[in-house]
């Protein structure tokens, strides 16, 4: 009788999992807030553009870097911050769904470095491949790229 009682009404998510997790959470969490004036001053209205300024992935970027030879660290950090800072709330809790739901079937089986290798190397593949797109002139913004990778995780397990 007391089977159906004693069990939590939320899965356990792996501790990989709310590491990726928890920094998109709280980042959208900021930002919004700023954007609706619950939080900081009348500049924190322009949280999300300084964020997206600092952190996108511009497709010139790579270009640039390699005619040059120069690669500074200040501009490929880009390639593993982009993931956390989205272009509204709506995006992010997409992607924070995506995360919490294939992160915990991956981790599950995979250890907890093999999943952010997935995640970063999705990352950081994907940066790669918008940065070689010809048209590409639009900063790449947001978690999808990197859930993607979780995705094709996913499909392995499977």
């Amino acid at each position: 009788m007391r089977d159906g009682y004693d069990q939590s009404p939320l899965n356990p998510l792996p501790p990989v999992v709310w590491l990726l997790a928890l920094p998109i959470i709280g980042i959208e969490l900021a930002l919004s807030a700023g954007q609706y004036g619950l939080a900081g001053n009348p500049a924190a209205i322009g949280w999300r553009g300084d964020a997206i300024q600092k952190y996108a992935l511009s497709p010139e970027m790579l270009g640039q870097m390699w005619q040059s030879g120069l690669w500074p660290v200040s501009l490929l950090r880009r390639f593993v911050t982009y993931p956390f800072v989205h272009v509204n709330f709506t995006h992010a809790l997409f992607v924070v769904v995506f995360l919490l739901a294939l992160g915990k079937m991956v981790a599950e089986i995979f250890r907890p470095w093999a999943v952010l290798a997935v995640f970063f190397g999705a990352a950081i593949a994907g940066g790669v491949a918008y940065s070689l797109v010809p048209a590409a002139q639009i900063g790449l913004i947001g978690g999808y790229p990197a859930v993607y990778g979780l995705i094709g995780a996913f499909t392995f397990i499977l």
